[in-house]
């Protein structure tokens, strides 16, 4: 299910995992300034993106759909303070993320997100979902694949977060939630289903584009 949904959001989704952001993390290259306003803006993200998976837990038409989103609120709520963490050593305080206004590019995505997720159920909140998880897993794997590891990469440990087993693991339990979610819809609902996967896949790249642009 996922490999077609991917091929059926060309170009979008190589723009997305190949994108300029990407690329100049992978090459070490990346103004400290951008990362810095791309983490803060992520960190608006997490946000919105873990309400998106209460929103699934509400969704859940049974204790066996609840468990997925469930247990992924509970890693998101635990793993922030890693974030917070992690962005402290890039000289960004929480409170100063919490004062940072969000960028139309994360206001329009997580909306997004929220709306599908609000308006559908637990599958379209889920077509929504899964390029961000995906993509990231992705893109760590074009990185390893695509640019030799630099020994003084000042971005080297945000792509081994990513690359690491138990990312790329979580990414594909989500894709083959997706799948069991789509199992009993009419060809109709696939199209939408399709339709939302790849709005949130161009979303994506919009966020990488945000990040380069400091919009």
């Amino acid at each position: 299910m996922i490999t077609q949904l991917i091929e059926r959001a060309q170009p979008y989704w190589q723009r997305y995992i190949e994108h300029e952001f990407v690329r100049q993390l992978a090459q070490g290259t990346l103004p400290k300034h951008c990362f810095q306003h791309y983490l803060k803006q992520d960190y608006l993200y997490l946000f919105h993106y873990s309400r998106a998976f209460a929103l699934g837990v509400f969704k859940a038409k049974n204790f066996a759909e609840m468990t997925v989103p469930r247990k992924t609120l509970e890693i998101l709520t635990q793993e922030i303070q890693l974030h917070i963490n992690y962005c402290n050593r890039w000289g960004i305080s929480e409170q100063e993320m919490i004062n940072t206004p969000e960028s139309p590019a994360c206001v329009a995505y997580t909306r997004y997100l929220l709306d599908v997720g609000m308006a559908g159920g637990l599958a379209e909140l889920y077509a929504a979902i899964t390029p961000c998880a995906v993509g990231y897993a992705q893109a760590a794997c074009y990185i390893a694949t695509h640019y030799p590891r630099l020994p003084n990469n000042p971005y080297q440990s945000w792509i081994d977060v990513y690359s690491s087993a138990d990312f790329q693991q979580a990414a594909a339990e989500t894709a083959d939630f997706l799948t069991s979610l789509c199992q009993s819809l009419n060809q109709n609902q696939l199209t939408h289903i399709q339709n939302i996967f790849t709005t949130a896949t161009r979303m994506e790249i919009n966020f990488w584009q945000m990040g380069l642009d400091l919009s």
